[in-house]
């Protein structure tokens, strides 16, 4: 029999409701009292339309899919799901505080399942479980912990509290069947049983339908126990009962990121791909450019199989990492870039650890891989697509900076003040020297604004007499600090070692210096302490003798 995946899934979420509803209503449903059936009724009624909307609405734009989608969360099923576990904590809690003929050591074991069930109505708002190591594990004994207390209730209880306790343990059955026992299956595809799928099921609908379920029997549960413990409840009681299901999603909103929706793309918009379904889409610097987040899109499935990324703040000349940070993707803070349509992506934090002795005033670059957890191996991901600048084929630069020396107090007149707050402070200059040998000038350095440009520094070593030149072109600081990384109020310093060659005629030379811009050539002007321009933007630094 070959039957088509959305055929087998109607099927199946009609064997998997029909009966249990049938239950419920036909034995269990007089037995409550007026508010506990609305809520009974409403509830089910909504997450029926999550499904139904979740199988029949075709998107068409992002947006749309993550509004429906039963795999993402912050959207219509995260919100009924949340609501619907929040209320089951919240009517245990007020069930036990009100249940004054019952035991004290079984009010306060209610009270520990209601709180326990207000947890995973968070957890499931915010879907932060996949970072967790060995996340099922933990839920499944969670789970076996609140069904041992809720069989030790029902044991010591007579038959009409008995009744609701076991319907909570079948709750919690369902909740565990879909949260833990279908995400460790694989795909469902080609046969089922007798039935041949022409393609694969839909899983996380009918994993999502399965906690659904499960969370609503938990709901039907705890509604019956209240049922049974205030079979009147005054007008206030009932008012309360239909506040909780508003307050909870208020509660979500205001702990969410949901009132801080980006909409349009961040400081640093990049576009990379990777081969496991993780796209960046754009980088976020703090006010000193270390990271603070990335916005990337990941899907579930990607998730699911362990998809993570490593940051590593690298030294541009060692190649060495001085800070690192290694997160699984966790798909938890929303955001929306904008574009031809709102794509749905997620904010994931970067914060590192500095070590207190990492190196200042170097050229950092912020490197991000990804990677994919195969048992105990970390598979690195390809780049499929870059924008930014590669250093391996798993390894993309996302932004460099540098990390920031404690200020010094300026000279009183610096030697010369370039365009832009540039400023020489001082050097150190040999009176003499012999040709042949290694020439050691040191420069100390100012910086009184930003810039972004590259600027290389000559050095010219000109005979007094004959007029004969000898240059020696750097960056101010060397390769390991560009000019385009230096900050407002850096203050360094470099020593130059400078070969001179042996043939270079004896006498006295003047010493000359200035900057240029790499990327025309074109001096940069500069003043002297006086205000005064130097002529040709070239800064005299005095004169050395060199004997032969």
């Amino acid at each position: 029999m070959i039957v088509s995946p959305h055929t087998l899934l109607r099927v199946l979420l009609f064997l998997l409701y029909a009966p249990v509803g049938f239950g419920i209503f036909r034995w269990l449903f007089p037995l409550m009292t007026p508010i506990a059936r609305r809520l009974t009724v409403g509830f089910l009624a909504a997450q029926a339309f999550v499904i139904v909307a979740a199988i029949v609405i075709q998107p068409n734009t992002a947006t749309e899919e993550w509004l429906w989608s039963m795999r993402f969360e912050w959207n219509f099923t995260s919100g009924v799901a949340s609501t619907q576990l929040a209320l089951v904590g919240a009517v245990t809690l007020l069930t036990s505080w009100l249940a004054i003929e019952r035991p004290t050591w079984q009010r306060l074991c209610a009270a520990g399942i209601g709180l326990v069930f207000l947890f995973l109505a968070l957890e499931e708002f915010l879907d932060t479980k996949y970072p967790v190591p060995d996340w099922p594990l933990h839920y499944a004994m969670l789970g076996a912990a609140l069904a041992a207390i809720a069989a030790i209730i029902a044991l010591r209880s007579p038959w009409g509290i008995r009744l609701w306790f076991i319907l909570l343990i079948a709750g919690l059955s369902f909740v565990g069947a879909g949260a833990i026992l279908f995400d460790a299956l694989s795909g469902i595809c080609n046969y089922v049983l007798f039935v041949y799928v022409d393609g694969c099921l839909n899983r996380s609908i009918l994993e999502e339908s399965l906690e659904l379920l499960g969370s609503w029997l938990t709901l039907v549960a705890m509604l019956g126990w209240f049922s049974y413990t205030v079979p009147k409840p005054g007008p206030r009681l009932r008012l309360v009962l239909y506040a909780l299901p508003v307050v909870w999603l208020l509660i979500c909103f205001a702990i969410s990121p949901v009132p801080g929706f980006k909409f349009s793309l961040p400081a640093e918009p990049v576009s990379v791909r990777f081969e496991s379904g993780l796209h960046l889409y754009g980088y976020q610097p703090n006010d000193q450019r270390l990271p603070a987040s990335a916005f990337i899109w990941v899907s579930p499935q990607a998730v699911e199989a362990g998809l993570g990324f490593s940051v590593h703040l690298v030294d541009q000349v060692t190649g060495e990492s001085i800070a690192s940070r290694n997160e699984y993707a966790d798909r938890v803070h929303l955001g929306f870039l904008s574009g031809k349509s709102y794509t749905p992506v997620y904010e994931q934090p970067l914060a590192l650890q500095i070590p207190p002795r990492a190196p200042r005033n170097r050229a950092l670059w912020v490197v991000m891989s990804v990677w994919r957890k195969s048992g105990k191996d970390f598979v690195y991901q390809k780049v499929l697509e870059s924008d930014r600048r590669l250093l391996t084929d798993t390894q993309v630069v996302v932004d460099e900076l540098v990390l920031r020396a404690e200020h010094a107090p300026p000279p009183a007149t610096p030697v010369a003040s370039f365009d832009g707050g540039i400023s020489l402070d001082g050097f150190d200059l040999p009176a003499r020297v012999h040709a042949g040998e290694t020439m050691q000038v040191a420069f100390r350095w100012r910086m009184n604004g930003e810039t972004r440009e590259d600027y290389a520094q000559f050095l010219h070593v000109v005979h007094q007499e004959s007029g004969a030149q000898w240059s020696f072109d750097q960056q101010p600081l060397g390769p390991r600090l560009p000019t385009r990384l230096w900050y407002s109020g850096m203050v360094d310093s470099e020593t130059w070692d400078l070969s001179l060659p042996a043939d270079l005629a004896s006498g006295r030379y003047a010493v000359l210096t200035g900057l240029y811009r790499q990327s025309d050539l074109e001096r940069l002007p500069v003043k002297n302490a006086d205000g005064a321009p130097f002529t040709d933007a070239i800064v005299p630094l005095g004169s050395l003798t060199i004997d032969p």
